[in-house]
């Protein structure tokens, strides 16, 4: 049988040191198994561990928007019954309807599809849709731009908004389609809300 020293364990690399070990576990020679895992937590040990990456300024921005979103999302759900159920059922006849969920799985602001694809830095939401209607508030910050550049949007059809644009004519959508044709652009939340609460309004009548 061979004289396990420390030196020999030492010498052996990390796939022969875990074989080595697997075969005194079957064995049931204890002080080996002892001695191999020491030798293999100290090699951990040594072993440079990756540093997390630095959470950036722009991320800190879109988990507070994102979680700001979601908060103006739960207020407006206290206000107006914005559930799925509810949605369906005044929805009934409308082909092919599903309905949206307010905020994300995780809780806060849904991932627009223009961040998702990369052509925005944030592009950020939360909906509601009943019938063929889909409204939405959101924050949007183009590529390459300060964070000081960023805007808030509420999307919906132009016959529920007050003195609403075209969307394509308020931000470039790069060419994806929007889920309505009307849009107000805002320089603060508290007016976006306001305008958001609005139309949620109308869209309850």
């Amino acid at each position: 049988m061979i004289d396990w020293t420390d030196d020999r364990l030492a010498a052996l690399s990390d796939s022969d040191l875990k074989n080595l070990l697997a075969n005194a576990e079957r064995k049931s020679v204890d002080d080996l198994v002892a001695r191999c895992q020491a030798e293999l937590e100290k090699r951990n040990a040594l072993k440079p561990r990756k540093a997390a990456k630095p959470r950036t300024e722009l991320k800190d921005f879109e988990r507070d928007m994102s979680a700001q979103l979601a908060g103006v999302g739960r207020r407006m759900a206290e206000k107006y019954d914005l559930s799925e159920e509810t949605a369906k059922a005044k929805s009934a006849g409308v082909k092919g309807f599903r309905a949206h969920k307010l905020v994300g799985s995780d809780g806060q602001a849904k991932l627009g599809g223009l961040q998702r694809a990369g052509f925005v830095a944030i592009d950020r939401y939360i909906s509601y849709r009943r019938g063929n209607d889909i409204v939405s508030l959101g924050v949007f910050l183009p590529k390459d731009q300060d964070i000081s550049e960023h805007k808030f949007f509420v999307i919906a059809p132009q016959s529920m908004l007050d003195r609403a644009e075209p969307v394509d004519a308020i931000r470039d959508n790069h060419g994806q389609k929007q889920s309505a044709d009307g849009g107000l652009v805002f320089d603060d939340l508290e007016s976006a809300t306001a305008a958001f609460d609005k139309v949620l309004a109308r869209i309850m009548a």
